[in-house]
């Protein structure tokens, strides 16, 4: 009788082992992220996307599609062929983004009509790269908006927008080495936008627009190592807190305006050929903004500063006053070689990941297995 109990529990736990594995071998396989190729698996780019999985690439080769738009809602990278990737969307919205870790790059965006449209924009999304994607002729290049963070930015052409980026109500993004040529209206923005970093940006040849680069009730941001030339200047309204430096200002009428906006930061940043460095919006009505030029011990280059440097330290031995509770105390007598793309810091940003393989978990639940039915197989065996 024991023989047979004995043989039954192993028949029985040689079963279960089975089907463990089978379910292993089904979930891993469902769970592996594919590859899906437009025009061959897909004629259209929504249809590619509609079909994925969260984790898969959609690889879309050269050519030109044209799109109503394209819905990301899920968890995929699109990757274009270095920019012969034409997407002409008919709509308001080229690509829309509505989820998290989305990869998008290779792409060239275009409206059908020009100067209408979003080509790119995300809300409410985090962790997602917009990157090396050429974006002309739209109404807004690429928009973040609706409390999307975590993003980076990063690479990009764009050309010929009324607005290249904007970044509105998206804290903690990353806007970085994009070259930004014939803007109408901005370069770059923030509205409402706090702890981004927006840096080693190229901004030349805006029209008659506001800003090249502009910030608007936005705190908290480094904005560093940008050149700005031949178009408007850098501008802060309703601003505090945000830290200016090593940017280049050059063949502009004002280097920076300010209204409204205290306690930042501007020191290292390069004002070359500037005929006004500073206005203040608000003067006039007796509230100047009150901000700190230098960091204490380098304050800005200002073109035409007229002081002397008599121990040679690279520091003018008098400060440049701005106006009104407004002076630079450290002047820098000269700038470093102007670069047409500003090198930047890359932070290292790999960091170990806590969370284990889908391998390694469906392993060790194997592993756990398969060690309880041998302990129960020798339990009978004892009795």
């Amino acid at each position: 009788m024991k023989t047979k109990t004995v043989n039954s529990a192993i028949l029985l736990s040689v079963l279960l082992m089975a089907s463990l594995f089978m379910a292993l071998e089904l979930t891993l396989a469902s769970s592996e992220p594919n590859t899906i190729t437009v025009p061959d698996d897909y004629e259209k780019i929504q249809e590619a996307v509609d079909a994925a999985n969260s984790g898969d690439t959609i690889i879309v080769k050269a050519g030109t599609y044209h799109e109503d738009w394209v819905s990301v809602n899920k968890s995929v990278s699109l990757v274009g062929d270095k920019q012969k990737s034409l997407v002409y969307y008919h709509s308001a919205v080229g690509f829309i983004v509505t989820a998290n870790n989305v990869h998008i790059s290779g792409f060239k965006v275009m409206s059908s009509e020009a100067m209408q449209g979003y080509a790119v924009s995300m809300s409410n999304s985090s962790e997602c790269v917009i990157e090396n994607n050429w974006v002309t002729d739209n109404l807004v290049g690429i928009s973040v908006s609706g409390s999307s963070s975590g993003n980076t930015i990063s690479g990009n052409v764009l050309e010929n927008n009324e607005r290249s980026i904007e970044l509105i109500d998206a804290p903690d993004n990353t806007v970085s080495d994009n070259n930004i040529t014939g803007a109408l209206v901005s370069g770059i923005s923030l509205d409402s936008s706090s702890g981004n970093t927006v840096s080693g940006n190229r901004i030349s040849d805006l029209e008659d627009g506001m800003g090249a680069l502009m910030l608007w009730k936005s705190s908290n941001n480094v904005i560093s190592r940008n050149l700005l030339f031949g178009g408007n200047p850098m501008l802060m309204i309703d601003c505090s807190n945000n830290i200016l430096s090593e940017n280049f200002v050059i063949d502009n009428q004002y280097g920076i305006v300010v209204g409204l906006s205290s306690n930042n930061k501007i020191y290292s940043n390069y004002f070359i050929n500037v005929t006004e460095w500073v206005m203040d919006t608000e003067i006039d009505v007796g509230v100047p903004s009150e901000n700190s030029w230098d960091n204490g011990a380098k304050g800005n280059y200002w073109c035409n500063y007229v002081g002397a440097d008599a121990d040679g330290d690279g520091i003018g031995d008098s400060p440049q006053v701005l106006y009104e509770n407004n002076q630079d105390n450290y002047p820098l007598m000269d700038y470093p070689p102007i670069s047409t793309n500003p090198a930047t810091d890359s932070p290292d940003n790999t960091h170990t990941d806590s969370t284990l393989p889908t391998e390694t978990i469906y392993g060790s639940a194997v592993a756990v297995a398969v060690i309880t039915v041998a302990v129960a197989v020798w339990k009978l065996r004892k009795k």
